[in-house]
């Protein structure tokens, strides 16, 4: 069990590595910050062992050790984090191979099972912006929200230092953590009912919990010669179905401009555009989309 848990935490370092070097992200304004905030982050208790780090522009690696004597369960819509612009943002899924009841390949998940005294490093994908610049990170398992604390590269790799000697089999987790000189770390609170409990994800779920599919890479589509010539733009409004690892189907014109704009923009998107699927209750979902691709004008305006 040692042996295993050494590995995660030699990957837990690894990620910390590509989020330095991680190129900044460009499609957004909020994201080119000349002093990098902190991008490590974790929580210490004698129940769970909780970090987080991004591992590129739209994926964080989280890993979680279960030091308590229950089973729990993490989504990816509970881990939430506020950049520096006051907006806060909130993983899609995990991604994760794995097989369905009937066998064919899914490459999402929504939800993972951490058995007691176990680990689990789960990589969450999403709309994230602003990693740079985290003002307050925390996720959210069962009844209980884990406030994570920001930590220096140092601190951190100090931590990840003591943790590879912990035994998290060992019955006795709180004299575990102070024989390998392992503080307390961050916050917890309990929910107690009131709307503040959920404030943070206002807008980011459908009223009945929906976290709704995500585009995550949308590459411009050029307009054709023919709407070039005639000066025609605007936006083309297509319709289609997310499926559960991601891909379009059934994409059909709901809004044209002619000129082959429609054709071209169903084009782009079936192969140019990159989305996540649809998730509610730790389950992901197809679900139907609208997506309106902008031809804009030729003199910009």
């Amino acid at each position: 069990m040692v042996k295993k848990l050494l590995t995660i935490l030699v990957l837990m370092s690894a990620v910390c590595l590509m989020s330095q070097q991680a190129p900044a992200q460009t499609n957004n304004p909020q994201s080119t910050i000349n002093n990098p905030k902190y991008t490590s982050f974790a929580y210490v208790s004698r129940n769970y062992i909780i970090t987080a780090e991004p591992a590129g522009a739209r994926s964080f690696m989280i890993n979680v050790i279960n030091l308590s004597d229950y089973v729990i369960v993490v989504q990816p819509q509970d881990f939430i984090y506020r950049g520096e612009s006051g907006r806060c943002y909130i993983g899609q899924v995990f991604e994760t191979e794995h097989k369905d009841t009937r066998g064919e390949t899914q490459r999402y998940t929504a939800s993972s099972l951490i058995r007691e005294r176990m680990f689990a490093g789960l990589k969450i994908t999403g709309v994230f912006y602003e990693q740079d610049a985290i003002e307050e990170l925390s996720i959210r398992i069962g009844a209980r929200r884990f406030f994570m604390q920001p930590m220096e590269k140092n601190a951190f790799e100090q931590l990840v230092s003591k943790i590879q000697n912990l035994d998290i089999e060992n019955p006795d987790s709180e004299a575990e953590l102070a024989s390998a000189n392992i503080q307390e770390i961050g916050q917890v609170k309990t929910t107690d009912g009131s709307p503040e409990w959920e404030i943070d994800w206002e807008g980011l779920l459908t009223a009945d919990g929906v976290n709704p599919p995500k585009i995550i890479a949308r590459p411009e589509i050029s307009p054709t010669p023919e709407a070039r010539k005639a000066r025609v733009y605007g936006s083309v409004r297509l319709s289609g179905i997310i499926n559960k690892n991601g891909g379009i189907r059934d994409l059909r014109v709901t809004r044209g401009l002619g000129r082959g704009l429609d054709e071209r923009a169903m084009e782009g998107v079936r192969n140019s555009w990159a989305f996540l699927p649809a998730t509610k209750n730790g389950e992901v979902y197809e679900t139907q989309i609208s997506i309106e691709v902008e031809f804009p004008a030729p003199d910009g305006n």
